[in-house]
């Protein structure tokens, strides 16, 4: 039998009261770290873990099908006055800003500056091992032959559309987090800061991510020339070899943002606006927060700063790859080591007339030998003549003596460095004949 309580009055509360008593007194109660009197320097931390670095990942956002929503997170604001967004850099790397010179040998096209798919195929044959060629060493040259193919989807202007990858939802999270943690214990500066950052940031990327990412490059005119040319600088060349308008997309492709109307143009405009007002008030609202405001607020931004990084190292990779494999497909490379510049620029000219006739054309040997080796010498021209002629007439460069004793050589010495020359564009002819 179930005991019987004293008959007394009880106060029972409601659990609506309880729960309003227990968020007075978390409001009521100060937020950790509330006696600590560290001051964040919100323009390092800017500085340190991006701003405008930060934003240059916003030109990803018209590439990627969805992007343009998954911008919703905390990054630094920007100091300058317009947002610079160029779908260049995400073709760029280190040490090529643009692309190496160009110089076609059939058309006579030179360009000093190329677009961003040379700088990204330069890139590829750099890091390609290459087979070495024996002979007189100096200072090895790199030849590597690119044979491109027409892409069947290759058109004057291409869109791209790619998936976005599944952690772009990690720093929505975090910066969604310390916001809401923020305002749960009352530190005001610090919540309106990561959610000031939250929507400019997101504003930007769907105004931004409107757009739509285009290639372009010239048609080229029919009956034109094989667009074969030599791609490269002192140490590293590559000899470019196909159609023309696959040469073209090469060496004069280029990538821009397209948007529908001036309205979102001016939206544009306007957010790069918003950031700088962002970086304002970063600068003076972050330390006037307590110390776990400024604390939310750093680790927002370092969340961002390590996603921003990876999608830079890793992610961006990817999307060239993809960028490039849909303009030029999986072109072949042939890479050598040639031991000499002289066997690597002759090397290139039997590996260029191998498609065409160019050893049928005396004047586009000359011109191309004289844009890449010395010119003026005596020696050096009797030289481009000798190897020039044997071109012409489709002769294995193989030479003897009755080559180098030429006659208008009047001192050993000249004959000698002739030899060597003439001995140097044999190597090249041999690793020509066994390569091929």
């Amino acid at each position: 039998m179930m005991p019987q309580l004293p008959n007394s009055k009880m106060y029972i509360p409601e659990i609506s009261e309880t729960v309003q008593s227990q968020a007075r007194s978390l409001a009521a109660n100060p937020s950790p770290f509330a006696q600590t009197t560290f001051v964040l320097n919100s323009t390092g931390v800017a500085g340190l873990l991006g701003g405008e670095e930060a934003m240059s990942t916003v030109a990803l956002a018209q590439v990627y099908d969805s992007r343009r929503w998954l911008g919703w997170y905390n990054t630094p604001g920007v100091e300058s006055e317009v947002v610079h967004i160029d779908p260049a850099l995400l073709l760029q790397h280190d040490g090529w800003p643009k692309g190496p010179v160009f110089k076609g040998i059939y058309s006579g096209t030179s360009l000093q500056v190329t677009g961003p798919l040379a700088s990204l195929l330069m890139k590829k044959c750099v890091r390609k091992p290459g087979v070495s060629i024996p002979g007189r060493t100096t200072q090895p040259v790199n030849v590597t032959i690119a044979r491109l193919e027409k892409v069947p989807g290759l058109k004057p202007q291409m869109k791209f559309h790619h998936s976005p990858p599944i952690c772009a939802i990690i720093p929505i999270v975090v910066s969604l987090a310390t916001c809401a943690m923020c305002g749960l214990y009352g530190e005001w500066y610090g919540f309106s800061m990561i959610l000031l950052g939250i929507l400019a940031r997101g504003l930007t990327c769907v105004f931004i991510g409107s757009g739509e990412l285009l290639f372009d490059h010239p048609k080229c005119a029919e009956g034109s020339p094989p667009g074969d040319g030599i791609l490269g600088c002192d140490h590293e060349l590559v000899l470019l070899k196909g159609a023309e308008n696959v040469v073209n997309a090469v060496t004069r492709g280029r990538f821009f943002f397209s948007f529908r109307s001036k309205h979102t143009c001016r939206m544009v405009e306007l957010c790069s606006f918003l950031l700088i007002a962002q970086a304002i008030a970063q600068l003076i609202c972050v330390p006037q927060s307590n110390f776990f405001g400024q604390l939310m607020f750093a680790f927002s931004i370092a969340t961002s700063w390590v996603y921003n990084l990876w999608f830079v190292s890793f992610d961006k990779e990817e999307v060239r790859q993809k960028i490039f494999c849909d303009v030029l497909g999986s072109p072949q490379l042939d890479k050598f080591v040639f031991p000499n510049r002289c066997s690597a620029i002759v090397s290139l000219l039997l590996f260029s007339g191998d498609n065409q006739g160019l050893s049928s054309d005396p004047k586009k040997l000359m011109k191309t030998m004289d844009g890449l080796l010395p010119s003026g010498s005596l020696v050096w021209g009797i030289w481009k003549e000798i190897v020039i002629k044997h071109l012409t007439e489709e002769l294995p460069l193989h030479f003897d003596d009755t080559h180098w004793n030429h006659q208008d050589l009047n001192s050993e010495s000249d004959r000698m460095l002739l030899k060597t020359l003439l001995k140097d564009a044999q190597t090249a002819y041999d690793a020509f004949i066994n390569k091929r």
